[in-house]
């Protein structure tokens, strides 16, 4: 950032006054011959730059030459001399004085202008921007808890889901194609949640600057990879188009298996056995990832729980056979987004839900960080 101090071209109001002339030292200097620098102080910012441009009385006073020098080059550099005129540069916090002479046979003047720089004030934080594109098992995973696990960390957030019960990708796909607003728009701002009805698609990701946005299927067909195209790809172009921030990364949210008791309609399409329906799931989110190169991050979700189910809370990780168990089923949901996002491993976390034992909040950590680290392969966790 470059600025330049203001010359005055009145005496009254000089802030500096320099006479100097290529005389002779027995030729008197010229009463009418001068130069004005004003003001005589100045502050800047370190990296900033000041133009010092001193006012002359005439061609030949700006014509001579004249030496600049910095009382301190640590704090304060000259980064251009053009002899007349100098840009000087702010290095670090402290003060300087800048001197200007015109060194000559004639009775030496000279001129100086202080400057404080000052330490570049800390920008104003940019929250984070999650926008999950979902269903009830979005909702699920990052509306109750990913907020507080952010602001334990010091990190400020700000939580989208758009929600749909049971919708699939071919559904989010229709409703983007129609610019449907029928989406309730659920966003986490401070702590706080609002929902928003009749939204859509395109008005969601004109909301926020998002940085992650993801996507997933309905939990019907989680573990059926035919059903995922070509919506999937379709929704990755529209949500491309219409992202503001270029470097957004998409995420694709693995979501988990039924319960083994499930009384889910669509849990005959997987036999009515959880392994089979994971097993599923891990194929349909690993072909997503190899498919689609501009899915940067794979949230582990279905592996997190069931990595869970081989703990001593056994098959309890839901409420009603699909939907999760409102304390650390969630939590471990929300800590495997963290963790996926952050990079920071979710154990180092203390932040746990009141509703969640210190045994439980280990063993939902602990889950969604193997999960992490083996998107694709249950991690057996019976010693916990």
């Amino acid at each position: 950032m470059r600025k330049t101090l203001a010359f005055l071209l009145t005496m009254l109001s000089a802030g500096l006054f320099l006479a100097c002339d290529g005389n002779t030292a027995a030729d008197p200097v010229p009463s009418s011959r001068w130069l004005i620098i004003s003001p005589s102080s100045a502050s800047m910012y370190v990296g900033d730059e000041y133009e010092i441009n001193p006012k002359f009385s005439d061609d030949e006073a700006k014509d001579f030459d004249y030496e600049w020098t910095v009382s301190d080059s640590s704090v304060l550099t000259i980064s251009e001399d053009n002899n007349s005129s100098i840009i000087v540069r702010g290095e670090k916090p402290g003060s300087a004085v800048v001197k200007v002479e015109c060194p000559g046979e004639t009775k030496r003047l000279s001129a100086t202008v202080n400057f404080t720089v000052l330490e570049v004030p800390p920008a104003e934080p940019v929250p984070l921007r999650i926008l999950a594109i979902g269903n009830s098992f979005s909702q699920d995973a990052v509306e109750q808890y990913l907020w507080n696990l952010f602001d334990e960390a010091g990190e400020e957030v700000i939580i989208g889901n758009m929600y749909i019960g049971g919708c699939s990708l071919e559904k989010h796909w229709s409703n983007a194609e129609n610019n449907s607003a029928s989406y309730e728009y659920r966003k986490v701002v401070n702590g706080n949640k609002t929902n928003t009805k009749n939204y859509s698609l395109e008005m969601a990701l004109a909301d926020e600057s998002w940085d992650y946005i993801s996507l997933q299927q309905a939990s019907d067909y989680s573990g059926m990879y035919d059903k995922y195209e070509p919506y999937l790809g379709n929704l990755i172009k529209y949500v491309q188009e219409h992202s503001s921030n270029p470097h957004m990364q998409l995420m694709f949210h693995q979501t988990w298996a039924y319960s083994k008791d499930s009384g889910h309609a669509a849990f005959p399409n997987y036999g009515k056995e959880q392994m089979v329906m994971y097993e599923g799931i891990v194929d349909a989110s690993r072909r997503s990832m190899e498919n689609h190169a501009e899915i940067k991050l794979l949230i582990p979700s279905g592996t997190a729980i069931q990595n869970g189910r081989t703990t001593s809370i056994g098959d309890e990780w839901d409420r009603d056979g699909y939907h999760l168990n409102t304390a650390y089923g969630r939590f471990a949901a929300a800590c495997t987004w963290y963790e996926t996002i952050t990079g920071k491993d979710s154990r180092d976390n203390s932040w746990r839900p009141s509703s969640v034992s210190a045994e439980q909040a280990v063993i939902a950590r602990t889950a969604a960080h193997n999960a992490v680290l083996n998107p694709y392969e249950v991690t057996d966790m019976s010693e916990l």
